[in-house]
This record gives C-alpha cells, sequence and structure tokens, in this order.
C-alpha cells in the first residue's frame, strides 16, 4: 500500500522462498474479495521430472466450493 517493508510482497515471492524446511507451514490468502485460507505445508521435495508440467496439486483433501454464486444470482 505504498509503505516500506523488509518483507517481499505476495506477488514477488515464490512458495519454495518461504517453504525451505520440511514440515514448515504458511497461511495462503486465494481471492482478496472471498478471503479464502488455506493451511500449506512441505511434506516432501521430489526431483523434477523432465515430461511433467510444473506446478501441480501433489494432493487435495475434500471438495473445492464454488467459486462465484449461481450465474443468475445476484452479488
Amino acid at each position: 500500500m505504498g509503505e516500506e517493508s523488509k518483507f517481499d510482497g505476495v506477488e514477488r515471492t515464490k512458495v519454495g522462498k518461504v517453504l525451505r524446511e520440511i514440515k514448515k507451514k504458511m497461511l495462503f490468502l486465494f481471492d482478496y474479495g472471498d478471503e479464502w485460507h488455506f493451511i500449506v505445508e512441505l511434506k516432501g521435495v521430489e526431483p523434477q521430472s523432465e515430461n511433467a508440467k510444473y506446478p501441480f496439486v501433489v494432493e487435495s483433501v475434500g471438495d473445492a466450493p464454488p467459486q462465484y454464486g449461481e450465474p443468475d444470482e445476484e452479488f
């Protein structure tokens, strides 16, 4: 918001810079309007595959909620 900070902003910070140790966690805020919060934990590091497309989800728990209401619903 125009203020100086000793921390990089979210637009310039990569997950690999934050999660450097196994079992380290961070709170991830997705969608500033709906404020979806996720706890992200580094469980392990595997060698990269030449054929894989990165990034990709390794594991997901539960069903994702709909991001927005029905198309006919007014906001």
